[in-house]
């Protein structure tokens, strides 16, 4: 049922995307909102928020036809159950807008900040805060063969969906044919290296597998962390796949971001 339930949360990762000891990088670079657009009519009014970034916990708004940026505002429609989040400092919020907004007002001083000494307010897990116990040595030693199963479970789900890129099922070919399923441990570092695409794998790439999981595996930022070997906050291919017991033989490129890798 563990099994389950975790599998689903990769999944609806997985098709969304696209902490512990690895911090969260800077939450007004990592999570840049998109402005609240307006329509431009034809020859007469250009929006000037249509121009103007805002970040995190920010929208635009128009103060006498200058574009502002100021905190947003959470609201949610008949039905709608927020879902709860929790922050590294250990505070629940009702959902991640209102967190978000609470870092804006906290950032710029404002009323309504729930920690005037909070430098930034930063997204720790989905769910509301719970005491999370400490991962035994005996199941962070069996967390990267069960990593391994799970990755191999989520491609062949995603096949069986019709959502898996014709791109990569010639991998999930071989992974089946593999007993160590190595190419489902290429295929989801290759998944997980998006923004950018440079087959280095980013602690903002991994942000919403961690939230996600965070709470019901606690061997899964540890692990993560013992990944990134060299400690540069990056973990490369040849990281990921040693980490998960992968032969160096077997780590090869099977990435298909032609037009922005940067293949060194």
């Amino acid at each position: 049922m563990r099994l389950s339930y975790l599998l689903l949360l990769c999944l609806v990762v997985t098709a969304v995307c696209a902490k512990g000891g690895m911090e969260m990088e800077d939450d007004d670079e990592y999570k840049t909102v998109d402005v609240q657009r307006q329509e431009d009519t034809e020859q007469t009014f250009k929006n000037p928020c249509n121009e103007k970034n805002c970040k995190r916990g920010e929208v635009c708004v128009l103060n006498e036809g200058e574009a502002m940026c100021v905190c947003q505002t959470c609201e949610y429609t008949d039905g709608e159950e927020p879902i709860e989040v929790c922050s590294t400092g250990n505070v629940t919020y009702n959902s991640e807008c209102e967190l978000d907004r609470d870092h804006c007002l906290c950032k710029q001083s404002q009323p309504g900040c729930s920690d005037t000494n909070a430098k930034k307010i930063r997204l720790d897990y989905y769910s509301a805060c719970k005491e999370l116990l400490p991962c035994p040595d005996n199941e962070f030693e069996q967390f990267g063969g069960r990593m391994k199963q799970w990755l191999f479970q989520i491609m062949r789900e995603l096949a069986m969906r019709s959502e898996l890129t014709e791109d990569y099922r010639d991998l999930l070919v071989s992974a089946t044919e593999d007993k160590e399923h190595a190419d489902a441990v290429i295929w989801k570092f290759c998944d997980l290296d998006k923004d950018p695409e440079d087959r280095s794998v980013t602690r903002r790439e991994l942000m919403y597998i961690t939230a996600s999981i965070k709470p019901m595996e606690r061997c899964l930022v540890p692990f993560l962390n013992k990944c990134d070997s060299d400690n540069d906050n990056n973990i490369s291919l040849m990281e990921w796949g040693t980490c998960l017991d992968v032969g160096h033989e077997a780590i090869i490129d099977r990435c298909h971001h032609p037009k922005n890798a940067n293949r060194g």
